[in-house]
């Protein structure tokens, strides 16, 4: 809206003088005879008032009063129009500067009448943010990165920008306008690559070619149900869910690791825990892979965050089943974690903090050939727990405090080759005091203290030995430092130094096949020390059967060395529309001393371009734990627990952008360690077997160059164990057999973005406790319990809600943003707390709301 410039009514409404005045002695010039008028030669311009106006004028009329030198001494509204256009008007009108009027060549006062008209003029749109597309071009199969290749970007309007790769394969346009982009390289030995792409204003869209060598025809190599960063078949890999999304999941706080929750299979772990719980397998079953590299824990206390800066990921992949040959010693589910490259285009840094959290970012180039980045990360919810605690029967002495911190350093010495050294670690530390009032065994009130901390060293190098083949090695070293302790008498230290050495080779031996073969090698010195009751099966034990201070206290303590080494090898073949995987993997383990193959088979079969079906059937193994294993409080003769995985299903592409997935899956397990009746030597036995099965259906909606995203996933399963033979089964004590999550998040004009999450999910299975009896020998009160697991918590219900602004300049963004966990305050019951005789009892709750107010700086 602008202000025309006011026009002026010069008809005279007094004639005469208003005040004497004194007349000149002579005559004056005849050209001054007569009345002249007041001529306006100062204008002041009014304020636009602050009020809802489009489209018509708005014009004040006024009558003011001129004094002898010009100066406007007073107004009055004849014609109004409106309160706030007259006032704003009067306020410019009392400050104009006039030539006075003129009777005979000599200034007089006056007054007239003034039009002051504001006139609507259409705003002029503001220009569109510059978008950003930054790519990086790698070879299709072996990731290895494709420098110096031209890159044009053509729009719509026939503009064409042409850049070329680093050596890194990376490459940076910006400023663009938003619109339709057609991205094409054409590569020496490679198929042309044209790929059409939506860029939105302000939108910095980060994505991942992969050129396909002309040779080459070999759709993607494994079978699982990869629901998050699953690499299309063709030449172009781009996240299905990226980067930009993951970082904007509600209840997340931006933490890409937690958008795993999202994905089917995906159990909810119990407050607190922070586990990582697939498809009714039990939370040690499972693994989170950092570059090939085991790591003890995803989340730091409460599950709140996770142990690395997610901003520094290039990719996350989960597979809740029929995964690779390449991973092992597990039978639940895998989440391999790869991390991308420092940028090289630059300095850049940013800062974030919150209630729950702060984290500090920096990343740029050293030269040409060398980049680096280094985080951290330092909670703050240590400021606001205790008064969460407070009135419950749980006193906070040591608030938990987390901290992580990452260093990533890349060499390029040639485009072949990349040598990549890379420091990360983490922290966890909490403490707390059992009231008096609820315990189930009074010797164990008092004080439990929980602390968990590793630190890693990683070198890994990565060559493209020809067009063919490539290979990749990462050795890894760090200590890991678990440490329990409740009451007086129970606690467990452990030691560990960690040394991992993975080593792959991988390439086309022909148009239609292609291997891999490598080794998995883990050495792990330990020093081990433990006091408490003897050591039970926490799993489906009944109340009473897990240990308590009034029964003999156990101390063992031990140091060693265990070690497991790996090898595996798969054999793709591609007999369009089929393909099948054929792999095998030997696993030994020194402790027990046992060794076990394990082979695999899947296949798909591509019935269209959106129909895709799959099947898959493999055995899993995974050697017993530390303790079960270590003598005199467990068997050292223990063998694997075995696994076979089965499932079958199909993926549809509905649109693009929309694409729905269903599958059914069915896994039995065999060998499981449980503890001998009476807790009589050897303690544990391989005599346990489980069954889970189950139905998994999933839904995507994220169209390109849309401002919305939506996920969808529902689980239907069911997850059984029997302890010895001739029981019956039972439900295990994670089963949740409905799990339903629906998330969906949009982003409004002036970059302003809201979503919510919505969880629904079966409570876990609990044994009722129906009574107790007295010991007067130990002076405990002994519980009851019912049929373990016969009786379930309520259902779990929670919505999540996130709202963000964000600002953007030339070279610095600013983002707002209110994070919510369990908006509406659902009181979830995550079990009970008995009274120390079991004749009362409270509900455990959950999370209460958790508000994350935040805000975050970039450059």
């Amino acid at each position: 809206m602008r202000l025309s410039t006011a026009w002026l009514a010069l008809a005279l409404l007094v004639m005469a003088p208003i005040a004497p005045r004194a007349m000149a002695q002579e005559e004056p010039p005849a050209a001054q005879s007569g009345l002249t008028p007041p001529e306006l030669v100062e204008y002041v311009e009014a304020e636009i008032p602050d009020v809802p106006w489009e489209g018509e004028p708005r014009a004040v009329l006024f009558v003011i009063t001129i004094d002898a030198e010009g100066a406007v001494t007073d107004a009055v509204v004849v014609e109004s129009a409106g309160e706030a256009f007259d006032e704003a008007a009067k306020e410019a009108v009392l400050r104009f500067r006039f030539v006075p009027a003129k009777m005979d060549g000599q200034p007089i006062p006056s007054r007239i009448q003034y039009r002051y008209v504001f006139e609507w003029v259409e705003p002029e749109p503001e220009a569109p943010a510059p978008a950003t597309l930054r790519g990086r071009l790698v070879d299709g199969k072996g990731d290895v990165p494709l420098g110096g290749e031209r890159v044009l970007v053509v729009a719509a309007t026939g503009e064409v920008v042409e850049t070329r790769t680093e050596a890194d394969g990376s490459f940076v346009l910006e400023g663009l306008a938003p619109g339709a982009y057609q991205l094409r390289v054409d590569a020496a030995d490679y198929e042309l690559l044209a790929v059409d792409e939506e860029l939105e204003a302000g939108e910095e869209l980060e994505v991942t070619y992969r050129l396909r060598y002309v040779a080459e025809d070999l759709p993607e190599a494994e079978f699982s149900a990869r629901a998050e960063v699953e690499a299309p078949p063709r030449e172009i890999t781009k996240r299905s869910v990226p980067k930009e999304v993951l970082t904007r999941i509600p209840g997340t706080r931006g933490d890409p690791l937690r958008a795993v929750e999202i994905l089917p299979g995906v159990g909810r772990p119990s407050f607190g825990s922070g586990a990582l719980i697939v498809r009714g397998a039990a939370p040690g079953d499972s693994q989170t892979f950092l570059e090939g590299i085991p790591v003890p824990l995803l989340y730091h206390f409460g599950g709140l965050t996770s142990f690395f800066q997610g901003r520094l990921l290039e990719e996350i992949t989960f597979y809740p089943g029929n995964f690779s040959s390449t991973y092992g010693r597990k039978t639940g589910g895998i989440l391999n974690v790869r991390v991308r490259d420092p940028r090289t285009d630059g300095w850049h840094g940013a800062l974030e903090t919150s209630a729950i959290d702060a984290w500090v970012l920096a990343e740029g180039p050293i030269g040409d050939k060398v980049s680096v980045a280094l985080a951290a990360r330092r909670s703050l919810i240590d400021l606001i727990l205790p008064a969460v605690l407070s009135g419950t029967t749980l006193t906070v002495t040591a608030a938990p405090v987390y901290y992580d911190h990452q260093f990533i350093l890349t060499y390029r010495p040639t485009e072949r080759d990349r040598i990549r050294l890379m420091s990360y670690g983490a922290s966890d530390a909490f403490a707390f005091i059992v009231g008096d009032d609820l315990a189930e065994d009074p010797n164990i009130r008092g004080a439990a203290e929980l602390r968990q901390r590793f630190y890693f060293t990683t070198l890994s190098w990565d060559r493209r030995l020809n067009r063919d083949f490539q290979q990749s090695m990462v050795f890894a070293i760090g200590p890991n430092r678990p440490v329990f302790s409740f009451g007086p008498d129970l606690e467990f230290d452990a030691r560990f130094l960690d040394i991992a050495f993975r080593s792959e080779w991988r390439g086309r031996i022909s148009k239609r096949f292609e291997t891999i073969l490598g080794t998995d090698i883990r050495i792990i010195p330990y020093d081990i020390s433990y006091s408490g009751p003897p050591v039970r099966q926490t799993e489906g034990a009944p109340p009473g059967n897990q240990g308590s201070a009034s029964e003999r206290v156990v101390r063992e303590a031990g140091e060693g060395v265990f070690w497991e080494p790996g090898l595996y090898g798969e054999l793709a073949g591609d007999f369009d529309p089929v393909r099948v995987v054929i792999g095998a993997r030997f696993d030994y383990v020194s402790i027990p001393g046992k060794a076990v193959v394990d082979p695999r088979l899947n296949g798909f079969y591509q019935v269209n371009e959106k129909l895709r079906l799959k099947a898959g059937l493999g055995m899993y193994s995974q050697p017993p734990s530390v303790v079960e294993t270590a003598p005199n409080i467990g068997n050292p003769d223990l063998d694997f627990i075995r696994s076979v995985h089965s499932s079958v299903g199909g993926d549809y592409q509905i649109d693009q952008g929309i694409q729905v997935g269903l599958e059914g899956f069915f896994k039995y397990l065999w060998n499981r360690p449980v503890s001998t009746v009476g807790g009589q030597p050897p303690f544990f036995v391989n005599e346990g077997v489980g069954r889970i099965y189950g139905l998994e259906l999933s839904g995507k909606i994220d169209p390109k160059g849309r401002n919305y995203f939506g996920y969808l996933s529902y689980t239907l399963s069911r997850s059984e164990r029997r302890d010895l033979p001739g029981q019956v089964y039972r439900l295990f004590d994670y089963d949740q057999t409905h799990i339903f999550t629906a998330l969906f998040s949009y982003r409004f004009p002036r970059n302003w973005e809201i979503g919510g999450t919505l969880r629904l999910v079966s409570g876990n299975p609990m044994t009722p406790i129906i009574g107790s009896f007295y010991d007067a020998e130990n002076d405990v009160y002994v519980p009851i319990g019912g049929l373990i697991n016969s009786v379930r918590n309520p259902l779990f219900h929670r919505l999540d809600v996130r709202v963000e602004k964000q600002w953007s300049w030339d070279v610095f963004k600013l983002a707002l943003f209110l994070d919510i966990q369990n908006a509406y305050y659902a009181k979830n019951q995550e079990g009970l707390l008995y009274r120390y005789d079991y004749a009362e009892s409270v509900k455990l709750q959950g999370l209460p709301i958790i508000p994350a107010i935040g805000i975050r700086g970039e450059l």
